[in-house]
């Protein structure tokens, strides 16, 4: 274990002991360290600090009182979690029996062995593992579903995407001095996870940055995915300094994303332009959105935004060459390098395992590909794409039930920030776990659909009231 490891599970430690939302801070604030095995022997194993720090989350929110019960009740809720409960249920069945029932019989491209190529379908460690990680985003989602109706709750998770977005940009600041001045070595302690490493790669003559992840494209997808939700959540935070705040780290994490040359990350942009468009144009014709609050400011700085793009292209006319050049290499050129042959065969090996065994699916962890929507119908087919897609459709079209008006603008803020981040697993993201991150955005979601509590009943205005104790 490095030292970085041993740093951050006593502060984890610290944080489960201590009766304040530190350890909500560490849930967001550790995404950044998305290399760092927290395990001293993994044994293949890896185990990065949001995953350790979201099982202590899990376990210090169920160990209060009264909240086994409620989870229980948000787990069999229709309208909140049963899909995913159920998905979650089928998953874990199928890791088990469908590798061992289809044995032998399928071509896939194992997840967690070490060979290249593909292989037979056979059971690995892989179905378990794959499994342990599912069920953690489960209990994220869980956990945020019943805790996440309490107003403070809600506000500690919005200054937590705050610092979490700065030390995001952190990473990436150290990542580009560390490579500038040839002292990679100083950030080894901190890439210790099992997996191939791509860190000192160059697109266009410059650096790629990468951050404490394990490749640009990591990297670039959590800048982006963790700037829309500043974007939309930035109304919400208090006036003065919380909004600065949030302003400068939406502009840091945008550059970043950019520097990251990352394609996902571009793409997630993209998808975050059209998506906040739409909604601009909606918020500006529906005069009694709530979310209108800020609407003009928002105007004004893109106003100013487009009018510096174009005067500046007026003034250099090539001005945009190099951007065009750095697209044209990252979503043009790339359809013919060996990665994309490489994953573009991931996926459809991955997709023949769906239709080999009849919509039923390989198993949790039985294949690799990459496309988030393939990885769920191969690996857990027809029944559970139903359960996973349909919770998340639930989760996004339904509105909150007798829901306050801060609540239904902070849960419409989350459905929106989250449809880039699912853009861009459609476009990269290789086994069908959900991420903690999405995860606690999913489950605060489905909190606002927590039914009211209901009123005890009184006497009635008309019943006579005892009097002395006796009626």
């Amino acid at each position: 274990m490095s030292w970085p490891a041993a740093v951050l599970w006593v502060l984890m430690i610290a944080a489960v002991l201590s009766r304040g939302p530190s350890l909500l801070y560490l849930l967001m604030i550790t995404g950044a360290f998305g290399s760092l095995q927290m395990l001293p022997f993994s044994g293949g194993v890896n185990l990065l600090p949001q995953s350790a720090c979201a099982a202590l989350f899990v376990c210090k929110a169920l160990v209060q009182r009264g909240n086994i019960t409620r989870g229980i009740e948000s787990a069999l809720d229709p309208q909140r979690m049963i899909l995913f409960t159920t998905f979650i249920g089928y998953g874990v069945f199928g890791a088990v029996i469908l590798p061992r029932a289809f044995l032998g019989l399928l071509e896939v491209v194992p997840i967690s062995a070490p060979i290249s190529g593909t292989d037979i379908l056979r059971p690995s460690s892989g179905n378990y593992t794959q499994s342990c990680y599912l069920m953690l985003s489960y209990g994220t989602a869980l956990t945020f579903s019943i805790i996440g109706q309490s107003a403070s709750l809600r506000r500690h998770y919005r200054l937590a995407l705050v610092w979490a977005a700065y030390v995001l940009f952190l990473t990436g600041v150290v990542d580009l001095i560390t490579y500038s001045l040839h002292i990679g070595s100083v950030l080894e302690p901190f890439r210790t996870a099992t997996y191939s490493f791509l860190v000192d790669v160059e697109a266009e003559g410059a650096k790629r940055v990468v951050g404490l992840m394990p490749e640009a494209s990591t990297f670039g997808t959590a800048c982006a995915g963790l700037m829309a939700s500043l974007i939309y959540l930035r109304p919400l935070y208090e006036k003065g300094a919380e909004q600065t705040s949030v302003l400068v780290a939406i502009a840091l994490l945008g550059l970043m994303t950019i520097l990251s040359t990352s394609a996902t990350g571009l793409v997630g942009l993209g998808v975050l332009g059209l998506v906040y468009g739409a909604d601009l144009v909606y918020r500006i014709f529906d005069t009694y959105n709530p979310r209108r609050a800020g609407l003009n400011f928002e105007l004004a700085v893109l106003f100013l935004a487009l009018f510096a793009v174009f005067a500046g292209i007026v003034m250099k006319p090539n001005l945009l060459d190099p951007v065009y050049s750095v697209i044209d290499g990252l979503l043009y050129e790339k359809t013919k390098s060996a990665s994309y042959a490489e994953r573009s065969m991931w996926t459809r090996i991955g997709w023949h395992a769906f239709l080999d065994t009849g919509g039923m699916g390989a198993g949790l962890g039985s294949i690799r590909v990459s496309n988030w929507a393939v990885s769920i119908l191969g690996s857990t087919g027809v029944f559970g794409a139903l359960m996973m897609f349909g919770f998340i459709a639930q989760q996004l079209l339904t509105m909150p039930r007798e829901a306050p008006k801060d609540v239904a603008v902070f849960s419409t803020a989350l459905k929106l920030s989250l449809l880039p981040t699912l853009s861009m697993y459609l476009v990269v993201s290789t086994i069908p776990d959900i991420g903690v991150g999405a995860a606690s955005v999913l489950g605060l979601i489905a909190a606002s659909h927590t039914p009211a509590p209901r009123p005890v009943p009184g006497p009635s205005p008309s019943s006579p009231v005892p009097v002395g104790g006796r009626a």
